[in-house]
């Protein structure tokens, strides 16, 4: 089977001194021992890289993992990426503590693919090896590595070495691609260093989608922007790197101060962090202590050691070999998807305490031990993808979710997250705002119609309220309902557009609304129009009505005045001025007439042409001159252009 486009990351583990350095050189013909240091002590203290061909000419990715205890970070950075382990015993010494230790994490990552690999066969009896080999066979019963094919080699003779090729060739057969070619690129950083005339380089293994030369990335969590100047895959000079691929990538717009390992390289609009989430954790039985609330503990997702403390939501307390969902609140913030999975290890690091699934990347403060978050996280574990779109669009702060986040949530690719969206929009579920645009944003279907009807209840209840005001204003009608900016805004916009509102300036109606007088303001309009309309220009201030008009009270003369105001019978001329419509157009009209004729106008000559005083003239000229009637020209009024005779 060839296997071109297959990109194979190959991981060893197992106890330090049970020759898995020995066994990738005979494989590879490369050594992994970069540093003077390992070559002295003979020990892997960073990770080594190497590859070989397969015999179905395929290229594989070999990550040499340390197996001293010290160095169990480093073996959690190698994990994770892994399609393929090779489990690592000495035929003669059999297994021993971090074995059981490299099996546990590997179980708890999930790593399902693998090669029992008995090393050193040449120095171990028939019987020993014999023994050896099922006594590790029956370790990995109840394990993801249960019922792995076992290889014997020795990296001295070569014996059994093109059998184990051959078996990986087999095993990759049967590895299926957990990211798809167009999923959500994350380089998780293992090593930083600088080239003479490069710069700075990076490598790490390549999660999901692909990363192109001249690429913009940020770096997380500092969040520095960063352009990809290079790549390398498996040594060899490269435009793309993708998912699964042992990469190097040279940056321009860092330093090697500014980033280092455990940071994740991604694209910008995949680089929100977090630092609380909800996991799914399985405590090994093999972890010495009862888990409390509030522990101090070290997580490690990608090849990012964190400090977290234990959030218990459901226990008291937590028994080994218990699964339970808890949160982790992170003393840094992380990149994470939901689905990541991470190791957690005891504050000291003597001991891997479990491991688990992550299940909300950005998990609120839930109340602990209620039945509802008990009911919540069920949800969360419980859920297929599209009811996982439905719980992040129901729970959402704002009502409407750029559809780029949904990400975090479905690390796809941008294809099966296109499917997703489609299918819960043809069954009414999703509403899609923007779909074409350079934010598209999905919103929940019953919640957006909720919300719909909260704001026509709203505004009815209002105008049952003040039926002499023409509408509420917008902004306060947003927060009474305790809705986000845009998300008012998308829903104010659909119902202006299928008629059911009317936005006047600031102010929102009810299409259906007009303003609607009660028998005594009737009367009482009736009966301010008449004042005014005998008045002309020369009207009483807003606390004159009282005394003129007592029949009515205060409250009914100011409502019904100012419900004229806002019908444009009564107009604003300059503060406290107020007259009637008919009036000012009568007024103007006079004044018209008199410029048409004699050209020039001043205030003496108004007031006497108006029959009124200074204290009506001046500010019914000045508005004139607002409304582009008149044009002041020092002491003097003329006519504005448009109104002049053609």
């Amino acid at each position: 089977m060839h296997q071109d486009n297959r990109h194979l990351i190959i991981g060893t583990a197992g106890h330090v001194d049970h020759g898995k350095t020995a066994l990738i050189g005979t494989l590879t013909g490369m050594e992994t021992d970069r540093l003077k240091e390992e070559r002295e002590r003979g020990l892997s203290i960073e990770l080594g890289f190497a590859y070989f061909d397969l015999p179905d000419n395929s290229r594989a990715g070999i990550v040499d993992v340390p197996g001293h205890e010290k160095f169990i970070r480093s073996m959690l950075s190698g994990a994770y990426g892994m399609d393929i382990v090779l489990f690592v015993v000495d035929a003669k010494e059999g297994v021993q503590e971090q074995t059981l230790e490299h099996l546990a994490i590997l179980d708890l990552l999930g790593i399902s693919n693998g090669i029992l690999v008995m090393t050193k066969s040449d120095l171990a009896t028939p019987d020993e090896l014999a023994e050896a080999t099922e006594m590790t066979q029956e370790m990995l019963i109840g394990t993801t590595l249960e019922g792995i094919p076992t290889v014997s080699v020795s990296s001295i003779t070569g014996a059994g070495i093109d059998t184990l090729k051959q078996t990986i060739v087999e095993q990759v057969a049967l590895a299926t691609e957990v990211e798809e070619s167009d999923g959500i690129p994350r380089l998780y950083v293992d090593r930083v260093f600088t080239v003479q005339g490069f710069g700075i380089v990076v490598t790490g293994t390549l999660i999901g989608g692909s990363i192109n030369r001249d690429q913009r990335m940020v770096t997380l969590p500092q969040g520095e922007p960063v352009r990809v100047r290079g790549i390398q895959v498996h040594n060899e000079p490269a435009s793309v790197a993708q998912a699964g691929q042992r990469t190097a990538l040279n940056l321009s717009g860092t330093s090697v101060q500014n980033i280092q390992r455990g940071d994740v390289l991604c694209p910008t609009e995949f680089s929100q962090v977090t630092d609380n989430i909800d996991v799914s954790l399985r405590v090994l039985s093999s972890f010495p202590r009862i888990l409390e609330h509030w522990s101090r503990l070290r997580a490690y997702l990608g090849t990012r050691e964190i400090f977290c403390r234990l959030i218990l939501l459901v226990d008291e307390a937590i028994l080994p070999g218990d699964t339970v969902q808890v949160q982790l609140r992170l003393e840094q913030p992380i990149l994470t998807f939901r689905g990541d999975r991470l190791i957690l290890r005891d504050f000291s690091a003597q001991h891997t305490v479990g491991g688990g699934e992550v299940i909300n990347p950005f998990a609120p403060k839930h109340k602990r031990f209620t039945p509802e978050t008990t009911t919540i996280l069920a949800q969360w574990e419980e859920a297929d993808n599209a009811q996982i779109v439905n719980i992040v669009l129901e729970n959402s702060e704002t009502l409407c979710v750029p559809a780029s986040f949904l990400h975090y949530y479905l690390p796809h690719s941008q294809l099966s997250m296109k499917a997703i969206l489609n299918g819960l929009e043809d069954d009414e579920k999703i509403v899609r705002w923007d779909k074409s645009g350079r934010t598209p944003l999905v919103s929940d279907a019953s919640r957006t119609a909720k919300t719909k009807e909260k704001i026509l209840n709203t505004l009815a209840n209002f105008h049952t309220a003040e039926p002499l005001l023409p509408g509420k204003n917008a902004t306060q009608l947003r927060n009474e309902i305790e809705l986000d900016e845009i998300g008012f805004e998308k829903l104010e916009n659909q119902l202006i557009a299928e008629r059911q509102l009317v936005k006047d300036g600031n102010l929102l109606r009810l299409s259906s609304h007009e303003i609607q007088f009660s028998q005594e303001e009737e009367t009482a309009k009736e009966t301010l129009e008449k004042l005014f309309l005998e008045s002309g220009i020369h009207t009483p201030t807003l606390n004159e009505l009282g005394r003129l008009l007592p029949e009515y009270t205060p409250k009914v003369l100011e409502s019904t005045f100012f419900a004229l105001l806002r019908l444009e019978q009564f107009v604003k001329i300059a503060d406290d001025f107020f007259i009637h419509k008919s009036a000012l157009e009568e007024t103007q009209q006079l004044l018209i007439t008199y410029l048409r004729k004699n050209d020039i106008i001043t205030v003496a000559e108004f007031r006497e042409l108006a029959q009124t005083s200074r204290k009506y003239a001046v500010p019914f000229l000045e508005y004139c001159d607002s409304q582009n009637i008149t044009i002041r020209d020092e002491n003097v009024r003329r006519l504005h252009s448009r109104h002049l005779q053609t």
